[in-house]
């Protein structure tokens, strides 16, 4: 019900036109500038390039729902990524350090300082090999669904900030297995 009104809101209240892409992503011309929205829940993330035309947005979005928290500056959480803009440099670094160190503790890492450090590939060489048929060990509903909750946590950061993992992801999805 909230994403509706929150469309309504930003489609018939203040103009924007959903992109045909991506429907979580809004789109409008404001004179010669582009302002993009985009929507994950109740997170939204402006992007224009004058201040003021983003307080103009912000308080459009503050007639209609009161209290809404901003974030300014040159740094930001969103949604596990901490963008940092570079506007001399033109550029924006993504890191997700704090969302993979949360996964890692997640499996049971303490040290997930010295777990993070750079490899060219977490798969190993014999990704794909799976055993033949073993005794197969059961695992409780408790693990199969914490596996299955880091999965699709790394499947998040993989398509994210990390597409280097992609592949070993992909094939982890395959063994998740929803217990009923």
């Amino acid at each position: 019900m909230f994403y509706d009104d929150l469309d309504n809101t930003i489609q018939k209240k203040m103009n924007f036109v959903q992109n045909q892409y991506d429907p979580c992503v809004y789109n409008k011309w404001d004179g010669d500038e582009k302002v993009t929205k985009r929507v994950h829940v109740d997170d939204l993330k402006i992007s224009l390039k004058s201040k003021d035309r983003i307080n103009e947005v912000i308080d459009a979005l503050r007639s209609v729902y009161d209290e809404i928290t901003v974030h300014f500056g040159d740094e930001h959480d969103y949604l596990g990524m901490t963008l940092i803009y570079r506007p001399e440099l033109k550029s924006i670094i993504l890191m997700m350090k704090n969302y993979i160190k949360g996964i890692l503790e997640q499996f049971g890492q303490d040290n997930s300082d010295e777990v993070m450090k750079n490899v060219k590939t977490p798969a190993s060489d014999n990704l794909f090999r799976v055993r033949k048929k073993v005794k197969e060990t059961e695992i409780s509903r408790h693990q199969s669904s914490q596996f299955h909750s880091n999965v699709v946590k790394l499947l998040f950061l993989a398509k994210r900030g990390r597409p280097d993992i992609l592949l070993a992801v992909s094939f982890l999805t395959t063994r998740v297995s929803l217990q009923t």
